[in-house]
C-alpha cells in the first residue's frame, strides 16, 4: 500500500516557526514605535475612553479632540508630555494631570467644564485654553508662574480675578463673556494683547475702562468690540487717544509699529 504524503511534518513546524518569528519582530517593532513615538494624534477617533497608553512614556504631544471623552484619565505614565490637546469632548471637570509636571500647552475647550481646578501640579503651564466651557470664575491659578497665554472666552465670567499676580501672561481672551469692568488687569504689566469682545463693559461716562488699560506699557493689541460703551459715536478716536501704545484696536491697524518705536525728536 502506498501512502502519499502532502508534505513532511518537520516543514510544516518550519514554516509555522518563521511566521511565530515574523510575527514577534512585528511586535517588537511596534513596542519600539509606540516607547520611542513622541507625538500620538487619536482626533475624531470616537473615543469614549483614554486608555492603553501607558506605553507611550516618551510623547511630548497628545491629541484626543473631537473625540466622546467624559474624563481625563490614564494619562499617569505620560511624565513627559509637553502639549495635550483635548478640544470637543464632553469633558466635566479637570483633574488626572497630577504627574504631567512638563505640560506646557493644555487645550480644554468646547467641553462641559465648570471650574478652574487640580492645576497645581502643572506649573510649566504656558498656554492654557478653556473656551466654550461653563466656567463661572477665574480661580486656582495662582501657581501658574509661568503662563504667557489666558483663554477663556465663551464662559459665564463676569468679574476679572484671580489674574493679577500672573505677571507672565501676555495675552488674555475674555470675548464672549458677562464681565462688566476690565478691572484686575491693572497689575499684568507685560501684557500685550488683549480681548474682552462681546461682553458687558459699560464705563461711557467717565470712560473709566481704559484707566486700567492706560497703565499697561507693552500693550498693542486691544478688542473692545461689541460692548455697550462701544457704541458711543466717538468711540474709536477715543479709544485711540487714551491709549497711545496701542497699535490695533478691534479688527483695524490705528498705528504704524515702527513709528512708536521711533525716537522721539527733541
Amino acid at each position: 500500500m502506498n501512502v502519499r504524503h502532502s508534505g513532511s511534518l518537520y516543514s510544516r513546524d518550519t514554516s509555522m516557526s518563521f511566521v511565530m518569528v515574523d510575527l514577534l519582530k512585528i511586535r517588537w517593532c511596534l513596542d519600539a514605535f509606540f516607547f520611542l513615538a513622541t507625538t500620538f494624534d487619536a482626533c475624531a477617533f470616537q473615543i469614549e475612553k483614554i486608555e492603553n497608553l501607558s506605553t507611550l512614556v516618551n510623547l511630548e504631544t497628545l491629541d484626543l479632540s473631537f473625540n466622546r471623552l467624559t474624563k481625563i484619565e490614564n494619562l499617569e505614565s505620560l511624565v513627559n508630555l509637553k502639549t495635550l490637546y483635548l478640544v470637543h469632548n464632553k469633558i466635566t471637570k479637570i483633574e488626572g494631570l497630577d504627574t504631567l509636571v512638563n505640560l506646557e500647552y493644555l487645550e480644554l475647550g468646547d467641553n462641559r467644564i465648570k471650574k478652574i481646578e487640580n492645576l497645581e501640579a502643572n506649573v510649566n503651564i504656558v498656554r492654557l485654553f478653556l473656551g466654550a466651557n461653563q466656567i463661572r470664575r477665574l480661580e486656582n491659578l495662582d501657581h501658574l508662574k509661568k503662563i504667557e497665554v489666558l483663554s477663556v472666552p465663551a464662559n459665564a465670567i463676569t468679574v476679572v480675578e484671580g489674574v493679577s499676580k500672573l505677571s507672565t501672561l501676555r495675552e488674555i481672551y475674555f470675548a464672549q463673556n458677562g464681565i462688566q469692568s476690565t478691572s484686575g488687569v491693572e497689575s499684568l504689566h507685560n501684557l500685550e494683547i488683549l480681548d474682552f469682545n462681546y461682553n458687558r463693559l459699560n464705563k461711557l461716562e467717565d470712560w473709566q475702562v481704559f484707566d486700567e488699560l492706560v497703565e499697561l506699557p507693552q500693550l498693542n493689541l486691544v478688542y473692545l468690540e461689541n460692548n455697550i460703551f462701544s457704541e458711543a459715536q466717538d468711540y474709536r478716536a477715543k479709544a485711540i487717544r487714551l491709549l497711545p501704545q496701542i497699535t490695533r484696536l478691534d479688527s483695524t491697524q490705528c498705528r504704524d509699529p515702527a513709528a512708536l518705536r521711533a525716537p522721539v525728536p527733541v
